[in-house]
């Protein structure tokens, strides 16, 4: 390493931590960005982030963040507009000249941004050729000098994270989590669930019927339910939840307003998206849904999952289903019935 891009005390000046795609790819990564921070990797950090998802970052010590919609990821919303906010951000970060990048995807794209940005010293995640994460990721040319190469055998990408940051600054973490002491000093007596019943993608979907008979036993067991979703979903839970005899509450606030609410949850249930890494950035237990993603890839480690194949003869097709018609359409996730969740319900918190 030059010794320009080191501090008198051997870490990195200014690390710049790329952080480009979906929401629940951030909600994960800010978990992981917290801990290379705590261990003193760099004495300045700064996140390139997308613009909804900078206040996961925004409390972190020493730490600038820079935002721009990328042209990668679920929903680019990269129009011209869109470009002109990257190419500001690209110009910004060339003038104050970070002494390292990083990102923990591994992809060619990733390495592109670091280029664009004046890098040639990036430090970034590889993965085994089989891994079910190669699988999602894009790598025409090889990844020839990852700092770690997950195995095969990992398939749990919190569990490869730390493996990362474990590579890029191998020092024990501090004696406590702040997520696990939020999560401890709850009031014990209060019985809180949260529900959040969309994702991305169709296919992640479950059943409407389902949500509304998993409500209704939980609403009986006198737990108090919320359901999320965003500002523009609120009809949409309405139509869901709305004709039930006893309501839950609706919660259709910002992210930043409902990363605060998750905090005060008992068990968040969701798909395979954003609010189950939410729920795990707070310390929160959470079920998991999972539908024609790998059965292990996603869970945090405080999840408990749900995987069925329902007979699908792709599964696990990781979200690109071929079973868009005919009687096995997205079958994974239908397979999944009410009593499934609750008897998991049943088993994290005592009803």
């Amino acid at each position: 390493m030059p010794q320009e891009h080191l501090s008198v005390t051997g870490r990195h000046k200014l690390a710049c931590i790329i952080i480009g795609r979906n929401l629940g790819d951030a909600v994960i990564q800010s978990k992981f960005t917290r801990q290379l921070i705590e261990r003193g990797y760099a004495d300045r950090y700064i996140v390139w982030t997308r613009p909804q998802v900078g206040f996961l970052y925004s409390s972190l010590p020493n730490c600038e963040v820079v935002t721009s919609p990328f042209p990668i990821g679920t929903n680019k919303q990269f129009d011209f507009k869109g470009f002109l906010r990257f190419y500001d951000a690209v110009r910004y970060l060339r003038k104050v000249k970070p002494s390292i990048s990083i990102d923990m995807i591994g992809d060619f794209r990733e390495r592109i941004f670091a280029r664009l940005i004046g890098h040639q010293t990036h430090q970034y995640i590889g993965w085994e050729s089989g891994h079910p994460f190669s699988r999602i990721i894009r790598n025409p040319f090889g990844a020839p000098a990852p700092v770690c190469t997950v195995p095969t055998s990992v398939t749990n990408l919190y569990k490869a994270y730390g493996s990362f940051i474990n590579a890029l600054q191998p020092r024990e973490p501090p004696a406590f989590d702040t997520a696990q002491l939020t999560a401890a000093n709850k009031p014990t007596k209060l019985k809180r669930i949260g529900i959040h019943p969309f994702a991305s993608q169709d296919c992640k979907l479950w059943p409407d019927t389902n949500w509304r008979e998993l409500a209704t036993w939980l609403l009986a067991k006198g737990v108090n339910v919320t359901v999320y979703g965003a500002p523009n979903e609120r009809d949409s839970l309405l139509r869901i939840f709305g004709n039930m005899p006893i309501q839950p509450e609706y919660f259709t606030k910002s992210i930043p307003e409902l990363d605060q609410d998750v905090g005060s949850l008992d068990l968040m249930i969701g798909l395979d998206s954003f609010s189950v890494h939410m729920a795990e950035r707070n310390g929160v237990k959470s079920i998991m849904l999972n539908a024609c993603n790998h059965p292990t890839l996603w869970v945090p480690t405080q999840c408990e999952s749900i995987s069925m194949s329902g007979g699908c003869r792709s599964y696990p097709c990781m979200n690109v289903p071929s079973c868009g018609r005919g009687p096995e359409k997205y079958a994974c996730i239908r397979a999944i019935d009410a009593a499934h969740v609750q008897d998991k319900v049943s088993k994290l918190v005592s009803l």
